[in-house]
Order: C-alpha cells, then structure tokens, then sequence
C-alpha cells in the first residue's frame, strides 16, 4: 500500500514540477526579451504657450525618446492646431484666444499604447508694456539673431539687457560656457580678446552674486532668463541642475519676487553633421559622440528641470529643446547652432511663453 501512496504522490508532484518549471521558464523568457523591447520615454511640458500671430510646434522626435527611432508612432489631440506626420503645430489666432486640452498618445509598432500624457495649450494675446530681461547663456545666446527678432515681435517694447552686445538687445551669452562657469571665476576670450571674469563672481564673496552683478553693472531689470545645458551635458544632468539651482537661489536672496525663465537646451544636429563638425584646427568638435545618445541626455536633463523646479514662484520653463526643427534647421558642418530658420523658431517659442506669463508674474 505504501508503494501505491509513494505513486500516486510522485504523479502529482511530476505535473506540479513541470508547471512550476514552465512559469520560471516564461518569467526568464520575458525577462529575456525585455531586453530586446525598444525603451521609449517622453516628455511634455505642462503648458505649451502660442502668442497670437506666432506659430510653434512640439516635434515628435523630441517629446520622445527611443532606443530605435521607427519603433514607436505618435498621435496628437487638440481641439484647434494641426496633428502632422513628425510634429504638432499650431498658430495663435485671435479667435482662438484661451486654454485647450492637448493630449499626447505613443504607440508602439504593433499599435498598442504605451504613454499618454496631457498639457495644457494657451493661446494668448501679444504683450503690451515695455519690459527688459537678462538672459544669461552659453554660444545659443551669444549675440543671436533671436534677441532682435523678440524686440521686433514684441513691437520695439521688449529688451534685452546686459554687459555684450548692443542697445537694446544686450545679453550675457557666453560661448562655450557651461552653467559651472557662472558659479567660478570664470574668464571669457571673445575672438581672441580678454573680457576678463565673466560679471556675476563677487572676487570678495567668491561666488555668483545677483547683487554684486547689479551694483557693479547698473543693470536692474524685469527679469532673468538661464539658457544653459549644452556644455556640460552628460548621462546624469545633475551637475548642471544643481548649478543653475545655486544661481536660481542666489538670485532668489537678493530678489524674491523677480521672474526667471529657464530655457531647456536644444537637441543636436544629426550623425552626419555631429562627425562632421570640426574645430578650427581640424580636430573632431564632437569625437566620440552619437546622435540618439546625446538625445537622451538632452531629454534626461530636461526632466531633470522640471522636477527640480516644479512649483516654484514666478519660475518658469521655457521648453525650447522640444520645438526646434533639429532634423532641418542645422547647417551643414554644425550640430549645434541653428540656421536663420531655428533663431526665428527660438523667437516664437521665447516670445510665446512671455506672452502668457510675464505680465501676471511681476503684478
């Protein structure tokens, strides 16, 4: 009898076992293959201004981000705007003067959706009232056409402000400068020329000071923009967040109240222009380094951002690296800088968010 029972016992354990092996098995093979799923992230700002007159768009290569480029299809759902093959795009009208639900749906290849995420879209009126602004930035801000083509937009009452460049559109653009620089004793070569530490080090203090910069320079204005990321940029961001928060605090210190926009850096240019960029000597500009990698870092700082400074007083983020053109607007040689076409998007896009914006924050 005892033989019968040690049978019986072994045929239920044998099925039992087989079951148990085949649920290790299928765990293992899905782990296995999500290796090979392509990852795909996004990122969408919570609000997306356009000025009336102004057209911009959100690109999909942009909000985002995968490991295979082709692996993922989006779709874009707004009440007015345009939902085209690689972008949404939408122009201010009159009319259309108020907040729209703007929805963001990512499908994988086999049409399953993987990510939705919202924002909200304004479509506001111009600015009216004389305002000046310092921006505070790397080669992107450095004498840009963009400055001129904000104070025509703006009919002649929106300035810019500081020690480069010209009346009314001044700056403090610095090429090759990474958020670090501001915060150091950091020296500027202009064509060759030394303009000695870059404004904002307090030599006394050994620091960034907002204060020291305005009692030395006379500058007072109505707000401050950061442009800053691509220098320093790399797989963990938080060098550069925490650089741009140290300013953000300083100038906090001195003025509470004062509005700050934080520009997100553009992403590259694509593989043929990011190897073929070179320096004036002839060296690789970019060596070593690859588009869809680079969009990353591009994507990750940005989130990055917007964690860091979620909720903060009269802050704002300017999504700029999300709608820019960087499949056309680069010229050939240069991953980095745009062409005409680009400044005239930074513009619209600036221009728009200080539209919806500026005016509420300094009442």
């Amino acid at each position: 009898m005892s033989g019968i029972r040690s049978k019986k016992k072994l045929l239920l354990i044998i099925p039992a076992a087989v079951i148990v092996g085949l649920l290790v098995w299928n765990v293992m093979l899905q782990m296995e293959l999500k290796k090979y799923k392509p990852q795909v992230e996004a990122y969408l700002p919570e609000d997306v201004y356009v000025a009336v007159g102004s057209t911009v768009e959100l690109y999909d290569d942009e909000v985002v981000w995968s490991g295979l480029r082709d692996g993922y299809a989006c779709n874009w759902d707004c009440e007015i705007g345009e939902n085209l093959e690689d972008r949404f795009s939408v122009t201010g009208k009159e009319e259309q003067v108020g907040e729209y639900d703007l929805t963001l749906t990512v499908f994988d290849y086999n049409v399953n959706e993987v990510i939705t995420l919202k924002s909200t879209l304004h479509v506001v009126e111009k600015l009216e009232g004389e305002y000046s602004l310092v921006n505070i930035g790397d080669s992107l801000s450095d004498g840009r056409e963009w400055y001129r083509t904000i104070y025509h937009l703006s009919g002649d009452q929106l300035t810019f402000a500081g020690t480069r460049g010209w009346t009314r559109y001044s700056h403090e653009g610095r090429s090759g400068f990474s958020a670090q620089d501001y915060l150091e004793p950091t020296k500027f070569y202009s064509d060759g020329n030394d303009e000695g530490v870059q404004p904002f080090y307090d030599p006394v203090q050994k620091m960034f000071d907002w204060k020291y910069y305005k009692l030395s320079t006379g500058i007072d204005p109505d707000a401050i923009q950061i442009f800053l990321g691509t220098n320093g940029l790399k797989d963990d961001p938080a060098d550069t967040v925490n650089a741009i928060a140290r300013m953000v605090d300083n100038i906090r210190r001195h003025d509470p109240d004062i509005p700050i926009y934080l520009v997100n850096t553009l992403y590259w240019g694509d593989q043929e222009k990011i190897g073929t960029m070179v320096k004036q000597d002839g060296t690789a500009f970019l060596p070593g380094e690859f588009k869809n990698r680079s969009d990353k870092r591009v994507m990750d700082l940005a989130k990055a951002m917007a964690k860091k400074f979620k909720g903060k007083k009269n802050i704002v983020l300017i999504p700029l690296g999300f709608m820019h053109n960087s499949d056309a607007n680069f010229e050939e040689g240069d991953a980095l800088h745009p062409g005409a076409a680009g400044y005239d998007q930074f513009a619209a896009v600036m221009y728009s968010v200080y539209c919806g914006t500026l005016k509420e924050m300094l009442e």
